[in-house]
């Protein structure tokens, strides 16, 4: 009879879980947070200008996002969204008009909207100096910023001054590499994981509007998150990884910079952790 009761709402939740509706906020952070604003056009059109097209034509929204084309000559190919699913595009619509609606737009002018940061992190895909071309330019605060690359899935590098200026890229329809505003501090050569490590990248989340990198390095599963010390002193880098063993990190030895870690021991730049350790932990590294 429990196992009977138990089965009963077992499988009530699972349909529960099935019919959810889905979340066009968690939607729209995951896929197009990174070109889209508000109320300004960044690398696509501002979701004011997305309400304006597609406010009472929900399957042509559906069309441009499974096959989309150039309407401007200046513009970035958007890549197509058909992986999404008709159901999530919609619900990603849906958010857009919401949030959106009565909203003005604002006058961009002819330089990068990214090049000062005022306040608040950013996430922008761009290319990148020394990065490949699925590099992630990420401001931390209005200070510190990094280039994370998510075809290797690992820290390029950081630098403290500004953030990047990316409209050459835009310009140029990619043809050009955003550039850094301020001083490279630290540069990682390799992912502490090994240079040889197989790895896959499987997206981000945001967390307070800065991102939480997901990805597998060697079989293991690894969540890795960034946070900037006061005044561009430096960062802090969280890990989870999903490990039995214990592990060793490398990281390159660098007179511009202190290592250290509320776990484990570091020595010679080798980062020693138990399985316990291992599994949740912060670096903190300070700028010289």
């Amino acid at each position: 009879m429990k196992f009977l009761l138990f089965s009963c709402i077992l499988t009530t939740a699972m349909a529960s879980a099935a019919n959810a509706e889905p979340d066009g906020k968690m939607l729209f952070t995951q896929n197009c947070t990174a070109c889209h604003a508000l109320d300004q056009a960044l690398v696509g059109p501002s979701l004011v200008e997305i309400h304006t097209l597609y406010g009472e034509n929900p399957d042509g929204f559906v069309e441009w996002c499974n096959a989309p084309a150039k309407k401007r000559p200046e513009a970035i190919d958007m890549p197509s969204m058909a992986h999404l699913g008709e159901e999530n595009l919609l619900a990603i619509r849906q958010y857009i008009l919401s949030i959106s609606d009565g909203v003005a737009e604002k006058k961009v002018s002819g330089q990068d909207a990214f090049a000062t940061l005022a306040a608040g992190p950013k996430v922008q895909r761009i290319f990148m100096p020394d990065a490949g071309p699925a590099a992630i330019a990420v401001a931390l605060d209005a200070t510190t910023s990094l280039c994370w690359d998510a075809g290797v899935c690992r820290l390029r590098y950081a630098w403290t001054g500004g953030f990047i200026d990316g409209y050459p890229y835009w310009k140029g329809n990619g043809s050009k590499l955003a550039t850094v505003v301020g001083e490279v501090r630290y540069v990682e050569s390799a992912s502490p994981f090994g240079s040889g490590t197989p790895v896959r990248f499987h997206g981000y989340d945001l967390v307070e509007r800065l991102p939480v990198f997901r990805y597998s390095a060697g079989g293991l599963e690894v969540g890795e998150s960034f946070k900037a010390l006061p005044e561009g002193n430096g960062m802090q880098r969280h890990f989870t990884v999903t490990t039995h063993k214990p592990l060793a990190l490398t990281f390159p030895a660098n007179a511009k910079i202190s290592t250290t870690s509320n776990r484990g021991s570091i020595t010679q730049g080798v980062l020693r952790l138990t399985a316990d350790e291992a599994r949740d932990f912060t670096l903190t590294q300070v700028f010289r």
